[in-house]
């Protein structure tokens, strides 16, 4: 027993810690005192992990979002590659698209960072931050207008960054390069007037005759009466003409003066245009246009687009087939996914390594300088075994997530403090189950309005209360149903595969989402938990698994239709 326990005391249960000390008490009395000295060495060791003054600081600075993050250094630091920036360093025009959580700022940021070793120019666009994409409402000027001028915020940024390149580096074509972009400025501003015509209809007035007597003699009967007589003139119509003045773009000189200045400064120009679905949906197509316009055209102008995917809307058709914006997989291609990077049942072991890393190095960049070495924690293993009872508890971590890193953090923050507040020496799974549980009811539950709310719970209560399961299937053609976008959005379902064909229903193609782990756990607290499952308990083994997991067998009687995913 106590050699047992020497070597894994944080994973015995409570029936093991409690024979453990009733041998301490034995061992005490007896006066072998000294057969305890390397048990307690093993439990004050452990006993300080979650207690570590410098570990807990690390913790509660971790930045949680990348635009956050005041230095390349702590960007390059923190980012975790799982195969995207390969796919990304390239003089391609490319979307990538992912939910809010799942690193695309991170992964722009780490790029803009890789991209500027080769003195290239990298201008970075937050589109949240675009002046003119919010300052508009639906009422005011059209599609076109608004477009134009949240292109001229773009084009600012490009100017301030070209400006700022040249003064750091003195090109010996500085002031022809100059001279190009003065240009190229120029042309996103060209002074239109246009002749309006205003008509003005008058008329001339009303006039009255009273008084008009009439007299008709039948016989027997005489009829006098007096009668109104009214005339109104003929309408009189004026036009007269106004003058309005509007800014034009003019995209073949802002074509041309932009191949210039690159040829000027012989470098390449990388526009990363971050949370691109922050403009207005109806604008988006007629701001692609302009880019398509302007810059695809050029070999070394370069744009890179991180958006959300049924928030995007990059190409609308117009009458006689004329496309508007870019011509997805021929203009610019959207083939990268982070979504599709995380999916935990695709590779359970790799998407794990994965997180690890990533909070590996979130917590090791808020450490001192070498602390991890004089603590002797010195791999990522060794970080995530340090502050978890095993492995498992770290996966279970992981699951709950739901391929969102972001929220892996949040709810590594909630456990960590929780442990604290315990007196734990590490994190283990009843922690985990309660701050996903508190995640879900705090963040994401909280960001659903109460019509979503109730297609949410009769989702719930039929995949978990009535299936016994947490997956479902939805017919392809409902991907873009917009309670299901929301859903995703939200980080309330997520997507596991695309395109499941089901053998029962030959030529129907499915995608099958999953209910976020924190549903499942919320639902335990209730009367509605599923049988079969033991309820949340602080006395709960680590070792039961409580959130199930499906398999496809399970889910292929499980498809909403259309009916159950509408609003009330």
């Amino acid at each position: 027993m106590l050699r047992y326990l020497q070597t894994d005391w944080q994973s015995a249960g409570g029936r093991e810690r409690v024979q453990l000390l009733s041998v301490i008490r034995y061992k005490i009395k007896v006066g072998y005192c000294f057969e305890l000295i390397p048990l307690f060495i093993i439990f004050i060791s452990t006993n300080l992990n979650v207690m570590d003054s410098e570990i807990l600081k690390a913790v509660s600075n971790i930045v949680q979002r990348a635009e956050r993050m005041i230095d390349d250094a702590k960007i390059q630091s923190t980012y975790e590659e799982i195969g995207v920036i390969p796919l990304l360093n390239n003089r391609n025009n490319q979307i990538i698209y992912g939910r809010r959580g799942t690193g695309k700022t991170h992964v722009f940021k780490y790029l803009a960072s890789e991209l500027k070793v080769g003195n290239d120019i990298v201008v970075y666009v937050d589109c949240r931050t675009l002046s003119s994409a919010s300052s508009f409402e639906d009422s005011c000027p059209s599609r076109k207008y608004r477009s134009h001028a949240i292109f001229r915020d773009i084009i600012g940024e490009i100017e301030d960054t070209v400006k700022q390149y040249i003064a750091l580096n003195a090109p010996n074509d500085s002031a022809l390069a100059l001279d190009a972009l003065e240009q190229m400025i120029k042309a996103t501003s060209i002074k239109e007037s246009k002749k309006r015509d205003a008509r003005k209809t008058e008329v001339r007035g009303r006039t009255t005759t009273d008084n008009v007597g009439m007299k008709f003699s039948i016989p027997q009967l005489t009829l006098d009466f007096d009668s109104k007589v009214e005339e109104e003139s003929a309408a009189q119509t004026t036009t007269s003409y106004r003058m309005e003045e509007h800014e034009k773009l003019v995209f073949p000189d802002i074509n041309y003066k932009a191949r210039e200045l690159v040829q000027h400064l012989k470098v390449n120009i990388y526009v990363l245009l971050d949370e691109w679905s922050s403009i207005p949906l109806d604008v988006q197509p007629f701001l692609a246009d302009c880019i398509n316009k302007s810059f695809f055209a050029i070999p070394h102008f370069v744009f890179k687009i991180a958006a959300l995917e049924y928030r995007s809307n990059f190409t609308i058709v117009m009458q006689n087939n004329l496309h508007i914006g870019f011509e997805l997989g021929s203009d610019i291609s959207s083939n990268l996914d982070l979504d599709d990077y995380f999916v935990f049942d695709k590779n359970p072991d790799s998407i794990t390594a994965i997180f690890a890393g990533i909070l590996s190095k979130h917590i090791k960049s808020e450490l001192p300088e070498g602390y991890l070495d004089k603590i002797k924690v010195t791999s990522t293993q060794q970080v995530i075994n340090y502050l978890f009872s095993n492995r498992a508890v770290f996966k279970e971590l992981v699951r709950a997530s739901e391929g969102v890193p972001r929220d892996m953090i949040n709810i590594f923050n909630l456990a960590y403090f929780d442990a604290q507040k315990q007196n734990k020496s590490k994190i283990d799974k009843p922690i985990i189950l309660s701050a996903a549980r508190d995640w879900f009811e705090k963040d994401k539950f909280t960001n659903i309005d109460d019509s979503l709310n109730y297609v949410l719970q009769r989702i719930v209560t039929e995949v978990i209360g009535n299936r016994k399961a947490r997956s479902f299937l939805i017919r392809r053609e409902l991907e873009r149903n917009d309670v299901i976008q929301r859903l995703f959005d939200a980080r309330v379902i997520h997507f596991v595969k695309r395109g499941y064909a089901d053998k029962d229903n030959p030529g129907v193609r499915y995608n099958i989402y999953t209910l976020d782990y924190g549903t499942y756990v919320d639902l335990l607290k209730t009367a509605k938990k599923p049988d079969g499952y033991l309820p949340l308990d602080e006395n709960m083994s680590s070792r039961d698994i409580v959130v199930p997991f499906d398999d496809k067998r399970s889910i292929r009687r499980i498809i909403l239709t259309e009916e159950m995913l509408k609003l009330n």
